[in-house]
């Protein structure tokens, strides 16, 4: 059987675009063994000198200069440009992407960054590859250096990006209503006390699982800090990641701290910490929240990063399936009132998987499949579901 060939081409910046390709690349491998799909980090593959122009100035704005960085993406948003930088910027710096996708030869691109997606469609539109390109966004809105002319199709989140995308000119019938693509490992029915116990945790006391960066509006070592105001015993599972020096901070809080504090860097355990978590504090990244949703995981938002994370701050909320903290002293105090408050908690744990996508990753690999059969989409899948609760399966 001869196999189609995928390239999902993704940006590492951060880890959610890429546990969202993961997500995609696992569904398209389910019960079909005639695809290769091959997971490209196009930031591995980036002349150096890119890297850190591309990489750096970003995170040194995003962390120290929010008010520059709004500027500047407010400017853009409202000048509606259609790329975030000049075609021979992209043409230099990626080139080396660009010619690993001519070699590999795909029948079909998936890209889950705006910025891999203009990097799809210079490709094409240089004949790099002749593939169609399946855009699958990980945000709650969308930004307008998306809209390329040569993406046959897009997978969204929400009705917000939707309608942001149908403003910008694409076509409805091309824009289908998915959901974050996520492991559907988080939507499984773990049972609480048993998890607890193999992590040692007390099974009377809540539990609060804190993520996020050690740089940006509320660092994670001071939000963590501020949960000692909490009226209330509680254990707090705190996530650095890949920041070793976050991890650091967080380790000289132990001891002063009167908590009950685990830390946690890397961790393939998400889906395990979310079960025996109460409250999720966390900044409002697209993929983490959408995660948190499957599986019924309240959120208390930090006061989030310039840009598109505002976006997503507005849309959980208006959803119901999260509180915003705007300060952090508003953090201690919206903890302390949903754990002393086990009606409103329920409420929000219900909204959350009234909202939520688990199997958003499969109806993602649905359009991919119908996209390798028909090569450019046209209008070859039935209504998507209009309600969030509903099945994401498009078929």
């Amino acid at each position: 059987m001869i196999q189609q060939r995928i390239c999902i081409l993704t940006l590492g910046v951060g880890a959610g675009r890429l546990r969202a390709s993961e997500a995609v690349q696992r569904a398209l491998y389910y019960g079909n063994d005639s695809v290769e799909v091959k997971v490209v980090d196009a930031l591995d593959s980036a002349r150096p000198w890119f890297q850190r122009l591309y990489t750096n100035p970003h995170g040194w704005m995003l962390g120290n200069l929010g008010r520059l960085w709004q500027s500047v993406f407010g400017r853009g948003q409202r000048a509606r440009p259609h790329s975030s930088a000049p075609a021979w910027f992209f043409r230099r710096g990626w080139r080396e992407v660009l010619r690993q996708m001519k070699a590999y030869a795909p029948h079909l691109v998936i890209v889950t960054d705006m910025v891999t997606a203009e990097i799809a469609a210079l490709g094409r539109r240089e004949r790099w590859f002749h593939a169609p390109i399946l855009a699958v966004q990980t945000g709650f809105e969308t930004e307008t250096p998306w809209v390329q002319d040569e993406i046959d199709a897009f997978c969204v989140a929400s009705e917000a990006a939707r309608a942001q995308l149908i403003s910008c000119g694409v076509l409805p019938s091309r824009v289908l209503l998915c959901g974050i693509p996520v492991d559907p490992a988080f939507a499984l029915p773990f049972d609480k006390d048993e998890v607890k116990q193999a992590l040692g945790l007390d099974l009377r006391r809540p539990v609060i699982l804190a993520m996020g960066r050690g740089t940006g509006p509320m660092p994670l070592d001071r939000v963590v800090s501020s949960l000692e105001l909490c009226n209330a015993p509680m254990q707090v599972l705190a996530v650095a990641g890949h920041d070793r020096v976050l991890h650091g901070r967080l380790e000289l809080l132990r001891g002063r701290l009167a908590m009950d504090l685990r830390l946690f860097g890397w961790t393939e355990n998400m889906p395990e910490l979310m079960a025996v978590s109460d409250l999720l504090i966390v900044k409002a990244g697209g993929l983490t929240a959408a995660e948190a949703l499957s599986a019924g995981l309240p959120m208390v938002l930090t006061r989030p990063l310039s840009g598109p994370e505002e976006g997503h701050v507005r849309y959980l909320s208006q959803k119901g399936v999260a509180l915003y903290a705007e300060t952090l002293n508003d953090i201690p105090r919206l903890a302390s009132r949903l754990l002393s408050s086990p009606d409103e908690l329920r409420e929000l744990q219900r909204r959350s998987r009234e909202w939520s996508r688990p199997d958003a990753a499969y109806a993602v690999a649905q359009v991919a499949t119908a996209l390798l059969e028909k090569a450019t989409y046209i209008d070859l899948l039935t209504k998507p579901p209009q309600r969030s609760g509903e099945s994401a399966y498009l078929m």
